[in-house]
């Protein structure tokens, strides 16, 4: 067996503590890697979050303050980047330039044009341009992959429509810096539409509201419910629906819509950690299967309850693809693509909904 594959955590905030805990568990359920180093602005952070993970494991967790700390220090061949979104290329970049291949959080870059840049960086080296995983975790969930094997078999026959949901139930946490409500919640189901449907949608539009989330965040942003349809060259559509004003529960949801029939993943129920993929054809269910996600107690995101296993899955196919020198499944192509689209949706919401056509 090889040596573990020894990686950082860069950025130790709201999820990248349980990127973090997630090589710990992948290291004692695999040894395939190891966590020798956690990295975050706020030292403090750093230095707390090494004291507390040194707990679930033998080896020295270190802290430092800065990626060209850690590189100093020449402890880590590889890295989970969660820091926040206008440090990510600053963050990345120097670690690529050295050799080691990264899994970097979403969104790629904080604009199109600093991504765009970015992509190009990296495509002029061969090395480079294998060297970066995109964090789209919806594309290693349970549900969602065996949903997609039934679109694949042609269960529900051609797909001409898909209607992704996500809508949280309460604000973004105090201080937090949002780009916009677009931009900061669709990516994933944007992602997740290109990845169902195979192909990028062309044009799309847009339509924001402000409802009742403004009134009680202290979060600026300029909307609480959003609304999108994608279509593309196929024929297909896709409807996006994010909002942050489903005051009863975190809602995701999935709807794929084929000429023999409806599959459906997830539902809003009582009880978040059970995940149902459902399909019908003509008012009859044909298939239904029901997954258990992780529960991580009280006190997490919300997200991690519908997604736990999910982050953990693409953690562990990052490590894979490190240690067997194979291509990632998720580029920074990826990554561009979903900012692209929702770069045109924002124009079309400012333009009252009118269509815009997406430049890739």
């Amino acid at each position: 067996m090889s040596d573990p594959l020894r990686l950082a955590a860069i950025g130790v905030g709201r999820i990248g503590i349980f990127h973090a805990c997630h090589i710990q568990e992948l290291a004692e359920e695999t040894g395939k890697c190891l966590l020798v180093a956690v990295v975050d602005s706020h030292e403090d952070t750093a230095l707390r979050i090494a004291k507390e993970l040194q707990n679930n494991q033998k080896e020295t967790v270190h802290a430092f303050k800065s990626v060209d700390v850690l590189l100093a220090a020449d402890l880590a061949k590889g890295a989970v980047i969660a820091s926040r979104t206008e440090d990510h290329l600053a963050d990345t970049r120097p670690l690529i330039d050295v050799g080691q291949r990264v899994l970097m959080e979403k969104p790629l870059a904080h604009s199109v044009e600093a991504a765009a840049h970015f992509c190009a960086h990296l495509s002029k080296k061969p090395e480079c341009k294998v060297a970066l995983m995109q964090a789209f975790m919806r594309r290693f969930d349970a549900p969602l992959i065996h949903a997609k094997g039934l679109i694949d078999n042609g269960l529900v026959g051609s797909v001409f429509k898909i209607v992704s949901i996500l809508e949280d139930d309460a604000p973004p946490p105090v201080g937090y810096n949002s780009p916009g409500l677009l931009r900061d919640m669709s990516v994933h189901n944007i992602d997740e539409t290109i990845w169902l449907l195979g192909e990028r949608p062309s044009t799309v539009s847009a339509f924001g509201a402000n409802l009742h989330n403004h009134k009680v965040s202290t979060v600026h942003e300029d909307h609480d419910d959003g609304f999108m349809q994608l279509e593309f060259t196929g024929g297909a559509i896709a409807q996006i629906q994010v909002t942050r004003n489903h005051v009863a529960g975190y809602r995701n949801e999935t709807h794929i819509y084929g000429d023999k029939g409806l599959i459906c993943v997830g539902r809003f129920q009582e009880d978040p950690l059970h995940v149902s993929v459902e399909a019908y054809q003509k008012g009859k269910i044909v298939h239904k299967k029901t997954f258990r996600m992780r529960d991580f107690g009280t006190g997490v995101p919300v997200f991690l309850e519908r997604f736990g296993p999910a982050y953990k899955a693409q953690v562990a196919r990052y490590v894979e693809c490190c240690l067997e020198d194979t291509p990632f499944p998720v580029t920074q192509e990826d990554g561009l693509n979903a900012l692209q689209v929702t770069q045109a949706a924002v124009q079309s919401l400012v333009r009252d909904g009118c269509k815009v056509s997406i430049e890739y």
